[in-house]
């Protein structure tokens, strides 16, 4: 029999592990160490509610095993990043960037081309360390500041991780809600297209502003001798990230066996054409890709597995948080105070909305951020007639997109790992994430929302508040 922890032990573990984190932003520390004082918090409210210690080391392996393939993925991104450097792979990138952008709107073209490369591989992180780390060199070469930079890539990154059918988190969602996924994006297209536009406005005007006032143009031909001299510039070294592009399309692979891929044609690339020793290949992988000449060092350095290291101990001991507050029920009453007394749709949404938030905050999961909310509220979206698909889309605008804006979450500290930009500073250039939770909030004032429809009624995203029961 399952043993029920009274709700103010699930408060207490939460206001400490928020004092933990908060502590650890201040001293400037790894945050894992405040999320390792929620773990031991709850561990220890677990022992004292009569759960053994091999149940609870249960709970928190169970967590930890959820988020293998992520710890995997990180550390190959990490791999793939310094070779990526060394074999010519980014420098090419940098060099036809320099010879076909510095032109133009440098912050605009990040936006447009993160949107649809993680529109393409389905995953933001895929499209930050891959056409994200590419501008962000392009960008200290042509002198543009970081800050709008990175917050265009990503808000176009994770534009693919709420919308796009080969992400995780649209077919996650999809299937805890029950709901089929071309019809949740369908729906979605009622806050997609305005948020799009409104962020192209936005980044167009910044980066116009950028064009005239901040580009140095005298450094672009000496930054291009820099690269031809040092690299091996060619189409050769395009082939990695093709690769890998070709395999999450076309093959529909996973992206840890594409990535796997790209990081084999690189080493190969690196062996073969650039004379490289497998010592180098292991020195690279392990430590990093730190160049001898200092002006290379301000555009291309670091990656490795060590740059990982912090990363991969958050997502571990969160995950192992994770395991213990869902093992033991923590969680559970605290989501039955919130939802109760729910009254109306525009109520419904708001607190929605709100839990998809501290959630997101609490658990630094964006998995979690959208199963807590798709299993326990689809009954109350049922009961007030209103479509599931409205669920996926509040989920997705207010939890899904706003990971990387929360300081202490996995998203956030894996972006400003690969981006060298800390949270704080590029979020207020992040548009598209916050202004999706923005218009989850005004939406039901204008009963912006979808019903539940019969299935031979061919319905629309913008659907007003009207009612459609399925025929029995």
């Amino acid at each position: 029999m399952k043993v029920l922890i009274n709700i103010k032990y699930t408060y207490l573990t939460i206001i400490i592990t928020i004092i933990a984190i908060v502590i650890t932003l201040i001293l400037n520390i790894s945050i894992y160490l405040g999320l390792l004082v929620g773990l031991i918090t709850a561990s220890i409210i677990a022992f004292k509610n009569k759960y053994s210690l091999k149940e609870v080391f249960t709970m928190i392996i169970v967590g930890i095993k959820g988020a293998l393939i992520v710890v995997v993925m990180m550390a190959l991104i990490g791999i793939l990043i310094s070779i990526w450097m060394a074999c010519g792979t980014i420098p090419t990138m940098i060099f036809y960037g320099f010879k076909y952008l510095s032109n133009t709107n440098i912050i605009l073209a990040a936006f447009l081309a993160s949107s649809a490369v993680s529109m393409v591989m389905g995953t933001a992180l895929g499209a930050i360390s891959t056409i994200g780390t590419v501008f962000l060199s392009l960008s200290v070469g042509l002198g543009i500041p970081l800050t709008p930079l990175v917050g265009a890539i990503v808000s176009g990154s994770y534009l693919g991780d709420r919308t796009s059918p080969m992400s995780s988190s649209v077919n996650l969602a999809a299937a805890i809600t029950e709901t089929n996924v071309i019809d949740n994006i369908k729906h979605m297209i009622a806050t997609t297209l305005p948020v799009f536009f409104i962020s192209t406005l936005l980044y167009w005007f910044i980066g116009n502003k950028l064009v005239s006032n901040t580009y140095d143009f005298t450094k672009i031909e000496a930054f291009e001798k820099l690269l031809f001299s040092n690299f091996k510039i060619s189409l050769v070294s395009l082939i990695p990230p093709l690769l890998i592009l070709i395999s999450v399309v076309l093959l529909k692979t996973s992206i840890v066996k594409s990535i796997i891929l790209g990081l084999a044609a690189s080493i190969f690339i690196f062996l073969v054409r650039n004379g490289a020793s497998f010592r180098d290949i292991i020195n690279i992988g392990i430590l990093g890709y730190y160049p001898e000449n200092k002006q290379l060092t301000e555009i291309m350095s670091g990656g490795g597995f060590v740059s990982m290291k912090n990363v991969l101990l958050v997502i571990v001991v969160s995950t192992g948080l994770n395991g213990v507050l869902e093992g033991t029920q923590m969680i559970t009453p605290v989501i039955e105070n919130f939802t109760n007394n729910i009254k109306d749709v525009k109520n419904l949404i708001h607190k929605t909305a709100l839990l998809c938030i501290a959630i997101c905050a609490i658990t630094c999961s964006q998995a979690i951020t959208t199963i807590i909310p798709g299993q326990y509220l689809k009954r109350i979206y049922g009961k007030l007639s209103i479509s599931r698909n409205t669920l996926v889309r509040t989920i997705s605008d207010a939890g899904i997109v706003i990971v990387a804006l929360i300081p202490w979450n996995i998203n956030a500290i894996l972006v400003s790992s690969i981006m060298k930009v800390p949270t704080l500073h590029y979020f207020p250039y992040a548009f598209l994430c916050y202004i999706f939770p923005v218009l989850t909030f005004i939406y039901p004032y204008f009963n912006i929302i979808r019903v539940k429809y019969d299935n031979n009624i061919a319905s629309s995203p913008f659907n007003f508040k009207k009612s459609y029961d399925r025929k029995k």
